[in-house]
């Protein structure tokens, strides 16, 4: 009886790490970018993976914890802090999804697309998806126009803005129908900026912005408290990336309506 449970128990903990090793995998696979989405998932994997290795000295630690009201206090503030935090991880991800999901049919009056690291003078790949989302939605849409929005970084030689503009006009956009907003560092600078731009064209409704899916519900968040009546589009955003994100976003979103 005694070894039918321990092989049981070995196996448990033989899947557990496999389930593990691919979650740090998941991770693994976007570098070489490095963020707080990465960071944090390597993190989490590691301390899951020597729990599941160690876990016999990790239940001890545990009961030589609890037999003090200190050490129990120590026990239940974590259990209760991580069960909160699992709570948010799971309604941040389901608002990101719905936001994803939501589409809309009404036909765009203006599509915002929104900024991303430019390399030279071309856009990366993930910029590059946003660009062609948008002229998707322009080429379906030949009354609407676009406002491409970014600035420069400091290890950039144009904004954004001007590499936005250069694609999508060498992909079948007409020039006039492009607006640069090449002064935007961030997606609440975006928004605002763009909002200004769209105040003076006098376009308050049926506003798109394009951006990677799991940017949308922040960025959405964002628009409506700059007091832009606008709906995000999602671009795709390519599989080794998407775990890193999406974890990333949970940390953007929890700091964003911290200092909101």
């Amino acid at each position: 009886m005694q070894k039918e449970i321990s092989r049981r128990k070995m196996m448990i903990q033989f899947v557990l790490l496999v389930l593990e090793v691919l979650l740090m995998w998941s991770f693994l696979r976007a570098l070489p970018v490095v963020c707080a989405g990465n960071i944090a998932g390597i993190g989490a994997s590691i301390v899951l993976m020597a729990i599941t290795i160690f876990f016999d000295k990790f239940r001890a630690l545990i009961s030589h914890l609890c037999k003090s009201s200190g050490g129990k206090a120590f026990v239940i503030t974590i259990s209760v802090l991580t069960v909160l935090g699992i709570i948010y991880c799971a309604v941040v991800s389901v608002l990101m999804a719905r936001a994803i999901s939501r589409g809309e049919d009404t036909k765009p009056q203006a599509v915002i697309v929104l900024g991303c690291q430019i390399r030279g003078d071309r856009p990366s790949r993930m910029l590059r998806h946003r660009l062609d989302k948008a002229a998707e939605i322009l080429k379906d849409n030949p009354e609407a126009i676009c406002i491409v929005s970014g600035g420069q970084g400091s290890d950039e030689q144009f904004t954004e803005a001007e590499i936005m503009e250069k694609y999508l006009t060498e992909n079948g956009i007409d020039k006039s129908r492009i607006t640069q907003e090449g002064s935007s560092a961030t997606t609440k600078e975006n928004m605002e900026n763009s909002k200004a731009i769209l105040d003076d064209m006098g376009m308050t409704g049926n506003i798109c912005f394009v951006s990677d899916g799991y940017h949308l519900f922040r960025a959405g968040l964002i628009a409506s408290d700059c007091g832009l009546d606008a709906y995000g589009t999602a671009a795709p955003t390519e599989s080794r990336f998407v775990t890193t994100y999406w974890v990333r976003e949970w940390l953007s979103v929890g700091y964003y309506l911290l200092r909101r």
